[in-house]
């Protein structure tokens, strides 16, 4: 999502495996009109929206005064914030937990405030460099290292809209690889994870759902992939174990797991990867149901694929084919008595004569 960019600045943090960190800070914020720190952070923030392993949380009252969560109020709350000054503070902060850490590192730490999609955000991620190749001017093939932005570890988003407006998860943090480095920098953000398994299920299951729509799938392969997904979902309902999102679009769209990964990852609602899935909020993979003000319609996907049910998109309708015996009966008798009223109703109005003839 492109963003507006209203406060950027880059600190340094120097930690190698097992030793005390040590900071670099800037000296000034950066010109946020600089066309590459624009696009560095656009960039930071799609790389971001489309990692599937993410937490979401809100900031916990225990851990407020030792970590950046009274400097991002302040921030927050500001009409005219010392950016620079904060971000130093933050950065105490993060050396601090990044010492608690032996297997932490360190990077090249960018905090910025932005603003994009109705909403204002606050970015803090450490980038780290790759090594790579350029050709320079007189054609020669040179050394040119460069920010490994696609391979952001550790990095955190705070949602200022939703935190204002008392919203339960406007922090969202990425897991990384081993919850046990990963949590100096959750720590830092003074963020404990809120747990919606039911609403996680349930936006799971509309995301699988948006997905077979936006690929086009046919029908057989749609009812395929919710069924997967369903059985993989519901032994870890039964198992009572989290669902990594990885994992499960591996396992129910091999031919392009990336492209589920992404759909988890964008997904609005978004998803928390390695929530517990419930039973209950499964049911969409395998029934269909909806109702009115006067009527209720619910069935299992199986009608579909059979085609005991279809439906017309052009005329707005669905077609029930095969009914049982008692089914019909019931219905039967349902629209006869019904229909007597006004079979009744149109013999008061019969003319004497026609009654006479009719005798």
């Amino acid at each position: 999502m492109a963003q507006q960019l209203l406060n950027a600045v880059i600190h340094k943090l120097e930690k190698e495996t097992g030793a005390p960190a040590h900071i670099i800070e800037a000296q000034q914020c950066l010109d946020i009109t600089d066309t590459p720190l624009k696009d560095l952070v656009n960039q930071v923030h799609a790389v971001y929206a489309n990692r599937e392993a993410k937490s979401y949380g809100k900031f916990d009252p225990e851990l407020n005064s030792v970590s950046a969560e009274p400097h991002l109020s302040a921030l927050k709350d500001s009409p005219n914030p010392d950016f620079l000054a904060l971000s130093k503070i933050m950065m105490q902060v993060l050396k601090d937990k990044a010492d608690a850490q032996n297997f932490a590192t360190g990077g090249h730490v960018l905090m910025a405030e932005s603003a994009g999609n109705g909403a204002r955000w606050f970015v803090v991620a450490i980038l780290n460099s790759k090594s790579g190749t350029a050709i320079s001017e007189d054609l020669r093939v040179m050394q040119a290292p460069h920010l490994d932005v696609e391979g952001i570890r550790f990095a955190g988003r705070v949602n200022f809209t939703d935190w204002t407006a008392g919203t339960e998860r406007y922090i969202s943090f990425l897991k990384g690889k081993s919850n046990d480095v990963s949590q100096y920098f959750q720590k830092f953000l003074g963020c404990s994870t809120v747990q919606q398994d039911l609403q996680d299920t349930r936006n799971l299951v509309k995301a699988v759902k948006q997905f077979a729509t936006d690929q086009g799938l046919s029908d057989d392969v749609r009812e395929t992939l919710l069924k997967e997904v369903y059985r993989v979902a519901d032994e870890r309902a039964t198992q009572k174990m989290p669902l990594d999102l990885s994992e499960l679009s591996n396992r129910v769209w091999p031919a392009d797991p990336d492209a589920l990964r992404t759909a988890f990852a964008t997904s609005n609602p978004p998803i928390a990867d390695g929530f517990v899935p419930r039973k209950r909020g499964l049911d969409g993979l395998t029934r269909f149901s909806a109702k009115a003000s006067n009527w209720k319609l619910e069935f299992d996907r199986e009608a579909i694929q059979d085609h005991t049910i279809e439906f017309n998109d052009a005329e707005g309708t669905i077609t029930i084919r095969n009914l049982p015996a008692d089914v019909l009966a019931n219905l039967m008798a349902e629209f006869s008595v019904s229909n007597q009223p006004e079979a009744e109703e149109a013999a008061d109005h019969i003319h004497p004569i026609e009654q006479l003839a009719n005798a």
